[in-house]
């Protein structure tokens, strides 16, 4: 949510800024925490357009999407669920506006119109929202503006990708202002089968809108409305390795896809077209309502969302019927939130408090054709409700016990009571559409959380623009349920809520006339219960994701970033992150060997692991770092040329514990740049760009279905030009 319950109000200026800072920003400078923030030109200059994008400009994130489908995943040093059947609260939670998000397919078709997007690293929870062991991500809209303003951009690049955004924005009368926005996202795909037929294009709208009425001097209320829908086609995964004689080609980009026709018809989608493809609605609608007082300030917020997706993928990327699947998920969030705080953050007593709650009800079944897979069920379908409810109280007090030092303590409990229902298997016949026998109904299941949480921590302010803290914190997140294809009852079995201990400590500063902000912190974090994407084996599918527990383990890293001015139009920035992980205790069954025992023998046999002591294949080091420069073009023109990169470790994914080789995904730098040439004054720019200009290849996640293993590719070389006018 954003970083105080009232924001103050966004600047009037709606032109993208082409003139460089005399110095650094000193926001968040005097705040106990390593929060990186990523402005509205930030966003613009690296041409962050998609989620994956956060990823290359922050240190210690990963956002991987989750195999073959719209949805992601979130990973905050270290911590974060890979949630592919999408019905468990995030370890890293995103919000927008401050409503949470807990469905992560939520955040589709967002990234438009943005102020800024704020990584608040370790355990949340004390001051608003949800409690989380990983952090959150918050996106913050633009809000209504006092003037009028309008701007519109057309982005074209390579592999007909399109995009088009734009916003107005201004008053409705003397105390009510509106804002209006939307985006058109088509084409982009760059991969493609055996064939040469091109996959992976963009088709994507969405609008959003913000009233805001003032209604005296002391209180406001702001009504916001969004709706997405989604027809795109989702990177596919590339084969690395099957046991099926399918051929493996060298070609990263290369997938390829398939649909039987029998299928079809039982879905009833179109036979016709037999990509994979998502078809999708998001809607959602909130009202923020903010008094002040004398003695403090009210908040509340309440919001609804909703989700419809259709989603068709093929989990083996194979013209066969390998591992088709195609889901159904309809679910619905509301939350309210009510709020106290003092007026003044930096006052001697600064006190904040409040109440959270949440209601989801899910409704999910997904259907998996494997009919050209010997010896499995050729189509079966799993369905499910699942109901919850979260409660969480929190407060959190500061007080300066000297001038230059401040102390701060927090408490929080939260509920979490989750119910997956009337949990259903049956398998059909592919020719008739019959179910063959009679269906399995493994009844309801329940997983309850009642925990506390809480941080103390210490800040000092060496002198104005030197500060240091530490902050010790115990985090912690609620279980939930494994709703994969479902052929035994222990597949129901709620895994447990995972606890973390967390230690950090940091300095900010500000240095020579502001001139130049570094920033570093380091941490170390003792894990409990950590929730994990492991592998579980059910016969005749074979080996599929499942969530487990990982009773002992630790992360330990360090962040810094740096932003200087040295001289009038240069901007310089660097980020680093550093992190790992090693698992104390932990035994599972171990995927890779499971899997080759079955293509040596033909027999599924369970093959476990233990892990104490091996590394968990986090992306160890993260880096990305710009140079920006600017300059006057004759009187009224600016010019700005800017080189930035990325660099990102080697990974590898949670399932392939100890793995090497295909199993551990390289590491990879990438390099982009843009030249724009602006008229400030006539309220228009034209930007030529390109992303990954090296060409190089890489991928963002990995995973398996049966003996099949494959990598979703991350963009190649693009070039593109921008235009954008405002008003």
């Amino acid at each position: 949510p954003a970083r105080t319950p009232v924001p103050a109000p966004r600047a009037e200026a709606e032109a993208v800024t082409v003139s460089a800072r005399h110095g650094v920003t000193g926001a968040g400078q005097h705040n106990a925490h390593s929060e990186t923030v990523i402005s509205r030109q930030d966003l613009l200059n690296r041409n962050i357009r998609t989620m994956t994008d956060i990823q290359r400009v922050a240190p210690n994130l990963t956002i991987q999407p989750s195999f073959g489908s719209g949805a992601l995943n979130f990973t905050l040093r270290g911590v974060g669920l890979t949630d592919f059947t999408q019905n468990n609260t995030p370890s890293t939670m995103p919000y927008l506006d401050g409503v949470a998000l807990p469905v992560s397919i939520m955040t589709t078709g967002m990234m438009f119109d943005l102020d800024d997007i704020s990584i608040a690293p370790g355990p949340s929870g004390y001051t608003h929202g949800q409690a989380t062991t990983g952090g959150e991500i918050d996106f913050h809209s633009a809000d209504p503006t006092r003037r009028f303003h309008a701007g519109l951009t057309e982005d074209i690049a390579s592999y007909g990708r399109n995009r088009v955004e734009g916003y107005v924005s201004g008053p409705v009368s003397q105390s009510v202002s509106l804002r209006l926005s939307g985006q058109s996202l088509t084409g982009g795909g760059y991969q493609h089968n055996a064939a040469g037929q091109g996959f992976g294009n963009a088709d994507l709208g969405a609008l959003r809108a913000k009233l805001k009425w003032d209604i005296d001097s002391t209180s406001n209320l702001i009504i916001g409305g969004h709706w997405t829908t989604d027809q795109s086609e989702y990177a596919s995964g590339h084969n690395l390795y099957n046991s099926y004689h399918v051929p493996v080609t060298q070609d990263l980009y290369e997938t390829e896809w398939g649909l039987d026709p029998r299928f079809a018809k039982i879905l009833g989608i179109s036979a016709n077209d037999t990509r994979p493809r998502e078809d999708n609605l998001f809607w959602g609608a909130n009202a923020r309502y903010t008094k002040n007082f004398a003695w403090g300030r009210l908040s509340t917020i309440s919001a609804y969302e909703m989700v419809d997706e259709h989603e068709l993928t093929n989990q083996t990327d194979s013209i066969l019927a390998y591992g088709n699947m195609f889901r159904n998920n309809q679910t619905n969030v509301f939350s309210q939130e009510v709020r106290l705080e003092s007026i003044d953050p930096n006052a001697r007593f600064h006190w904040e408090g409040g109440l959270y709650y949440s209601r989801s009800r899910m409704a999910q079944n997904f259907w998996y054709d494997s009919s050209d897979r010997p010896g499995t069920t050729p189509l079966n379908e799993t369905r499910y409700g699942q109901d919850q409810q979260n409660f969480n109280q929190y407060v959190q007090l500061s007080y300066r016990i000297l001038p230059r030092l401040r102390i701060i303590g927090a408490l929080e409990h939260e509920s979490d009571d989750r119910q997956m229902l009337n949990v259903t298997s049956a398998n059909y016949n592919l020719n008739t559409g019959a179910v063959i026998g009679t269906p399995t109904n493994f009844g309801n299941s329940g997983a309850l959380t009642n925990q506390f949480g809480g941080r103390v921590g210490a800040q000092y302010q060496f002198t104005r623009n030197i500060m240091g803290y530490v902050m010790v914190s115990r985090g912690f997140k609620p279980g939930g349920f494994s709703a994969n294809i479902t052929q035994q009852a222990a597949q129901l079995r709620p895994f447990k809520p995972e606890q973390i201990l967390t230690y950090e400590g940091g300095f900010k500063t500000m240095l020579f006339d502001r001139r130049l902000r570094f920033n570093a912190a380091g941490f170390y974090y003792d894990y409990r219960d950590q929730q994990l994407l492991g592998t579980i084996l059910v016969p005749p599918y074979g080996v599929l994701g499942g969530y487990v527990n990982a009773p002992r383990s630790y992360i330990y890293g360090a962040e810094f970033d740096a932003e200087a001015h040295p001289f009038r139009g240069l901007v310089l920035t660097q980020n680093f992150g550093y992190q790992n992980g090693v698992y104390s205790q932990f035994q599972s069954l171990n995927r890779s060997a499971t899997t080759a025992h079955f293509a040596a023998t033909g027999v599924w046999q369970a093959i476990n692991t233990n892990y104490d002591g091996v590394n968990m294949g986090l992306a160890n080091l993260t880096l990305s770092g710009a140079a920006t420069y600017t300059w006057p073009v004759f009187r009224d023109y600016r010019m700005i040329f800017d080189a930035d990169y990325s660099y990102r470790g080697r990974q590898t994914q949670p399932q392939y514990i100890g793995q090497t080789g295909i199993y551990r995904s390289p590491a990879y730098f990438l390099v982009n740049s843009f030249l724009t040439f602006a008229a400030p004054r006539q309220h228009w720019s034209v930007t030529v760009y390109g992303q990954n200009l090296t060409d190089r290849r890489y991928w963002l996640s990995a995973g398996t279905q049966a003996t099949f293993y494959g990598v979703i590719p991350g963009l190649p070389r693009f070039v593109g030009g921008r235009i954008n006018f405002t008003y």
